[in-house]
């Protein structure tokens, strides 16, 4: 069982929920990094998986046009889908 610094155990059901998997209904942001220069980005695809994508590359059907510090946009069929970050 996990401990924190204080040496308090973890509740289980902590525990349980830190280590589930969360099945999303769209593609999601997870979170921006990089430089301004060279920014990436980590995208949570519908299946549960995750990519680390660029300016340029494609991602879910999309090629990935900008990076910005809370969103992503995307270029899917003629069409712009700006993924942003979650409010929190």
């Amino acid at each position: 069982m996990a401990t924190e610094h204080d040496g308090t155990p973890t509740p289980p059901e902590v525990s349980e929920n830190a280590t589930e998997s969360a099945r999303l209904p769209r593609t999601a942001l997870l979170g921006v990094f990089g430089s301004s220069a060279a920014p990436s980005a980590l995208i949570l695809l519908p299946r549960g998986d995750t990519q680390t994508v660029s300016v340029g590359d494609t991602v879910a059907g999309g090629r990935v046009e900008a990076i910005g510090d809370d969103r992503v946009v995307l270029s899917r069929m003629g069409r712009q889908q700006i993924l942003r970050l979650p409010a929190g």
